[in-house]
């Protein structure tokens, strides 16, 4: 979309922000350098009014900090600072004592409440703003009073519980539910293809529209690994008016909660996630009900038009 509107798309960063730290030498020394680097190819950026950061890392927000030029700067947070990296909390808080120090236009600020509480543990001195959630879901008419169609999305792998997903399909097409699985990096068994209830789908173009025709999405993600982070999928289903299904005490459990429209499963195996299913066909009209509020809610504070205005109403003369 940005080529075909003209725009000039270039690789601006070394560092990735999801790559392992290299071994051999301390953390905290490793993070200093990925900072160093990153704030160096930084200084290439041409003048610009505003810098956005999608998803902030520590190291990024540190690289902010050591610029010469005091360029308007807005990050958001996606999941805690300890999340890619154990180091995370300890480098995000030497951030932002020097942000506090230093007094640059830089604004901090996270895609939900949750998240907002979390980091003021990790930096107190520090104003972390509610950012709206870029999701927007889509138009959802759908009122199914049985749950019949039951989806899998997202990319599939370990912490999203892909170990489970054989056992678990299979089960459900038992059952006589029509299944519909994401598996745009090829990681799903094929085994089941045959059956007309299992539809396999490759890449996705329009998330949300596939998630709509679904009754139900089911995200069987590993506890550990979304204690401290948000997910796009809940997220997406949330603003779209489908029930998830998910796992209790995490992160995006607690949105699900708050927002009325989640069941849970209590350990991660295929034995709980069917009680939850199970549970969730019992009382699916009302969970219908209750998930089209959610979207109105969520729909009220957040996405990606509410994103925009609120980056224009705080980007001047931050």
């Amino acid at each position: 979309m940005a080529k075909a509107v003209g725009m000039a798309l270039h690789t601006t960063f070394r560092a990735l922000p999801y790559a392992r730290l290299p071994e051999g030498e301390p953390a905290i020394d490793a993070y200093r350098r990925l900072a160093n680097a990153t704030a160096e190819d930084l200084a290439g950026v041409p003048q610009t009014d505003l810098w956005i950061w999608p998803t902030l890392a520590p190291y990024q927000l540190m690289a902010a900090i050591l610029q010469a030029r005091p360029v308007r700067q807005i990050g958001g947070l996606w999941a805690s600072p300890r999340v890619l990296h154990s180091i995370g909390a300890r480098c995000w808080a030497r951030a932002a004592r020097r942000l506090a120090e230093a007094h640059c236009p830089v604004i901090v600020g996270a895609y939900d409440e949750l998240l907002c509480e979390l980091y003021r543990s990790f930096s107190p001195g520090l104003h972390i703003a509610r950012l709206p959630c870029p999701y927007d879901g889509v138009p959802n008419d759908r009122r199914p009073s049985a749950l019949r169609r039951i989806g899998f999305f997202g990319h599939q792998t370990v912490a999203r519980g892909i170990n489970l997903m054989p056992q678990l399909v299979t089960a459900l097409l038992e059952r006589g539910f029509e299944v519909v699985v994401q598996d745009s990096g090829g990681r799903v068994g094929r085994s089941g293809d045959k059956n007309p209830e299992l539809v396999v789908l490759p890449f996705v173009a329009d998330f949300p529209a596939e998630i709509a025709r679904c009754d139900v999405v089911i995200w069987p993600s590993q506890l550990k690994s979304y204690m401290e982070c948000l997910s796009g999928v809940v997220s997406e289903c949330i603003a779209t008016g489908v029930p998830v299904i998910l796992p209790s005490g995490c992160l995006p459990a607690a949105l699900a909660s708050r927002f009325g429209c989640g069941t849970f499963f209590h350990e991660s195996s295929c034995d709980a996630i069917l009680e939850a299913v199970d549970e969730a066909a019992q009382r699916f009209p009302a969970l219908v009900g209750q998930a089209h509020a959610a979207a109105t809610e969520w729909r009220a504070v957040n996405g990606t038009d509410r994103l925009v205005d609120w980056i224009e109403a705080h980007s001047a003369g931050s």
